[in-house]
């Protein structure tokens, strides 16, 4: 008999985010406890398999940012897993860029503040980020790309 070492496969959630570039800065968001960046989007809903996925980011960045943010989508940039502990669930982010066009920023409960920040300029640090993976393939993306 031949035992099957076949693992199961990885579950994962499907998050998209934007980088928001407005001249030289880009927007970041802070988590609710305020100590961590994140960009603005979020996960595509159980009713939403059949919905072109730029209409789920269009609707998570109008909930985050609010209905008058006007921007323009790029193209797909870097990605990323996140876990989310409180929810034991696993998260993969696929981050476009984004260029601003116009509109004023109304922040959703889920953020703190918003923050536009110049990439070449300022040093982040792991601890504001949610994992060592999203810290790296973000501040490389950054120095490699910007």
């Amino acid at each position: 008999m031949v035992k099957n070492n076949k693992r199961d496969y990885g579950i994962y959630q499907v998050a998209m985010k934007i980088l928001l570039k407005r001249g030289d800065e880009y927007l970041f968001v802070l988590d609710s406890s305020g100590n961590r960046y994140d960009l603005p989007g979020g996960r595509a809903d159980d009713n939403e398999y059949e919905i072109p996925l730029q209409k789920i980011l269009e609707r998570e960045v109008r909930e985050e940012l609010g209905r008058t943010l006007k921007c323009r989508l790029g193209k797909p940039i870097y990605q990323f897993r996140r876990h989310l502990k409180n929810k034991n669930r696993y998260v993969f982010i696929t981050v476009y860029e984004a260029k601003y066009l116009s509109g004023r920023i109304k922040l959703s409960p889920e953020h703190t503040e918003y923050k536009w920040i110049n990439l070449k300029s300022f040093k982040f640090k792991e601890k504001n980020f949610w994992s060592r993976e999203e810290y790296s393939v973000s501040v490389n993306y950054f120095k490699n790309n910007l």
